[in-house]
């Protein structure tokens, strides 16, 4: 499909969307997001498709934003879902509306590391199974970029409740599969 997302039909009726930046831990940067866009935007159009699985290539589920690399954001207007007046952040933030938004069931199989954005994938997802290697944690704190959660203060509560939910936003701290 793309250079940083792959989507196949291993089976009748399911998809699987792998992120495919094996050397960067999946990290997310404004392409990959870009093509997962465009993979969700296949995905809503398949009414054949029931299931999604959602996993990452290699040893990393999603190390969140990839901080070294990044790359740059599309022009305002320049990507179809990068209307003329939305910013980085929403173009960001609709991932994790657009992955729930999906007609299928979205399984997040969590194979290692889900930091940040990785996280939020993961808790957008309708079910999450995690490998013994799978790792959480929301991040953001640790890299001064609270206000770039892309739906972590929304969904965790939910899932977790309130009081744990703060604690990891708040700490920075992982917890491994077996905690989670």
């Amino acid at each position: 499909m793309s250079p940083t997302v792959e989507l196949t039909r291993p089976e009748p009726h399911i998809a699987r969307l792998a992120l495919d930046r094996p050397d960067r831990l999946n990290a997310l940067t404004f392409e990959m997001v870009a093509d997962l866009h465009d993979a969700f935007d296949e995905l809503a159009a398949d009414p054949d498709c029931k299931v999604v699985v959602l996993t990452g290539n290699g040893r990393a589920f999603c190390a969140g934003l990839d901080l070294k690399d990044f790359g740059t954001p599309p022009e305002p207007g320049g990507h179809r879902h990068m209307p003329v007046h939305v910013d980085a952040q929403t173009f960001m933030s609709n991932l994790t509306v657009r992955l729930r938004d999906l007609p299928q069931v979205v399984v997040a199989a969590v194979n290692g590391p889900a930091f940040g954005g990785g996280l939020a994938l993961a808790c957008a997802a309708d079910i999450r199974v995690a490998a013994e290697s799978a790792r959480f944690c929301s991040a953001f704190i640790r890299t001064g970029l609270s206000g770039t959660d892309i739906g972590i203060t929304y969904l965790l509560p939910r899932l977790i409740g309130n009081a744990n939910a703060f604690d990891l936003v708040l700490t920075g701290r992982d917890i491994d599969a077996a905690e989670a």
